[in-house]
C-alpha cells in the first residue's frame, strides 16, 4: 500500500502519462479549493524530509494580507485559489467594479469563480480585469518556483484547469514580465494538466509503481 498527499499524487500522474511526461525537472501547481503541490527533480519524486514537500500554496506573498486557515497571513492560496479567485472578486464588488458578477451571485458574500468565469463568458469587461487580477498573483507563485527550482516545466492542474481557457493566457503574459531575467534563460514551459481535476486519484493509483523513485 502506498499513501501519499494528493498533489503529490497528481504529479505522479502528470509526470509519468501526463502532460509532464519524460519532463526530469517539473512542478505540478494544484489550483483548487486551495493550492498544492507536487515536484519532481532530477527525474526523482521530490517529498521532502517529512513528506511536507510541495506544500506552495503557504508561501507568504503579502504579510499584510488576509488570514488564511494555516494561521499565516497572505498565502499565495489566499489570491491563486478557487477561493482566491472568489475573494478577489468580493473586492472587486466592494469597489464598485464587479457589478455583473454581483447581480450573477446575488450579493458579495456570495460570489464564487463559477460568477466570474460566467460573467467573462458574456463579455464583461470588469469581471475580465478580475481574472487578470487573479492571473497575476497566481504568475507571482509561479515566478517565485522558477527562481527557487528552475523547472523545465510548470504543469497547473486542479479545478481551475478545467477553465484554462479563460486563464492559460493572462497568466503566461504576467509569467513572462515577473519572470527573474527572462532574456538570459529559456522560460520554463506552462501547460495545462492533462488530467485536470482527476490527476491526483490516477497519480494515487499510479503511486505504488513510482514511489520508489523519489529523494527518499
Amino acid at each position: 500500500i502506498a499513501v501519499e498527499n494528493d498533489a503529490t499524487c497528481a504529479a505522479v500522474a502528470e509526470w509519468s502519462a501526463g502532460a509532464a511526461q519524460g519532463v526530469d525537472d517539473v512542478v505540478v501547481v494544484t489550483l483548487g479549493t486551495g493550492i498544492g503541490g507536487g515536484l519532481v527533480s532530477g527525474g526523482r519524486l521530490v517529498r521532502g524530509t517529512n513528506g511536507f514537500a510541495g506544500e506552495i500554496g503557504h508561501m507568504v506573498v503579502d504579510p499584510s494580507g488576509p488570514k488564511c486557515v494555516c494561521g499565516q497571513r497572505g498565502c499565495w492560496e489566499r489570491y491563486a485559489s478557487g477561493n482566491g479567485l472568489a475573494y478577489l472578486g468580493a473586492l472587486a464588488a466592494e469597489r464598485g467594479q464587479a457589478r455583473m458578477v454581483q447581480a450573477l451571485a446575488g450579493s458579495n458574500t456570495s460570489i464564487r469563480g463559477e460568477h466570474i468565469r460566467e460573467a467573462v463568458l458574456l463579455g464583461d469587461e470588469e469581471a475580465v480585469a478580475i481574472v487578470d487580477e487573479f492571473a497575476r498573483w497566481v504568475a507571482i507563485g509561479l515566478s517565485n518556483l522558477t527562481n527557487l527550482l528552475d523547472p523545465s516545466m510548470l504543469v497547473i492542474g486542479g479545478g481551475l484547469a478545467g477553465s484554462g481557457d479563460l486563464f492559460l493566457q493572462p497568466i503566461q503574459r504576467w509569467f513572462g514580465e515577473l519572470l527573474y531575467s527572462p532574456e538570459l534563460r529559456p522560460h520554463p514551459k506552462l501547460v495545462l494538466a492533462k488530467f485536470a481535476e482527476q490527476a491526483g486519484a490516477i497519480g494515487a493509483a499510479l503511486l505504488p509503481e513510482y514511489a520508489h523513485i523519489s529523494d527518499i
